[in-house]
């Protein structure tokens, strides 16, 4: 692995999973940025995290906007001049029983993030790793029996978004070489029914086509395999891959 830390940016940094890698990547010095709808709650979260603002200002770069809005992304996308060297998408939607919610927000956020990067026009795409889940497998069964009346009744919805992320992602890696590049590689993230626990029972990696099932992992873990086996990896280890994780 190269000396030189790769720049990474983060989409749904206030989210947990992502938070959790964004948080090891600033407090590891790797330079990031963040994009976000309030900066103000992610310098809230990252400062009650131990992350000093000193350390914010010096090697993060917190942009303020829209992932419905291709154009307020490109700026997050960039670091000194270049494009980043990976990215991390943590975007999704958190029911409510008071606002209307945005069910098609994850294949929206990433398709307008690809697309971002296909107006830079940069000769060195970065490495894109999105989170999603288990439950939406095309291959053996990757969750308990127990929850399979959860994952295909009660959250059956966010996991046709999170379906149609995929496919996003999977279309543009599937580009021909006479096109324009969009990514230099990809990993695919999903994680078993995500909880707020502290970390705890040691972490299980299965893929689409040899899954690990299990009920449960908190975003804590999630954050840190992001960080040590892509982030840290630069995308190498996983790279291609669909990968599930639990406990």
């Amino acid at each position: 692995m190269s000396a030189m830390k790769p720049t990474v940016a983060y989409f749904g940094a206030t989210g947990g999973c992502a938070n959790a890698a964004l948080v090891l990547a600033l407090k590891n010095s790797y330079h990031c940025t963040a994009f976000v709808r309030t900066p103000a709650n992610l310098t809230k979260m990252l400062l009650a995290k131990g992350i000093s603002q000193e350390l914010i200002d010096s090697h993060l770069q917190i942009i303020k906007g829209d992932i419905r809005d291709v154009s307020t992304i490109s700026p997050a996308l960039m670091l000194n001049g270049k494009i980043v060297d990976m990215i991390v998408s943590g975007i999704g939607s958190v029911p409510s029983l008071t606002a209307k919610v945005d069910w098609t927000i994850c294949r929206t956020g990433v398709r307008n993030i690809l697309d971002a990067v296909a107006s830079l026009n940069s000769t060195t795409p970065p490495f894109l790793t999105v989170i999603s889940t288990t439950g939406i497998s095309k291959g053996p069964r990757d969750v308990p029996l127990l929850f399979v009346p959860l994952y295909h009744v009660a959250l059956a919805t966010p996991h046709v978004d999170k379906q149609a992320m995929e496919d996003v992602v999977l279309e543009a890696a599937s580009k021909p070489q006479s096109e324009q590049a969009l990514m230099s590689g990809y990993t695919i993230i999903r994680p078993s029914l995500l909880i707020d626990w502290k970390e705890g029972t040691k972490l299980r990696v299965g893929t689409e086509e040899k899954p690990i099932l299990g009920y449960t992992i908190s975003r804590e873990s999630v954050g840190r395999w992001i960080y040590e086996d892509v982030i840290a990896e630069r995308g190498s280890k996983w790279s291609g891959k669909t990968v599930t994780l639990t406990y």
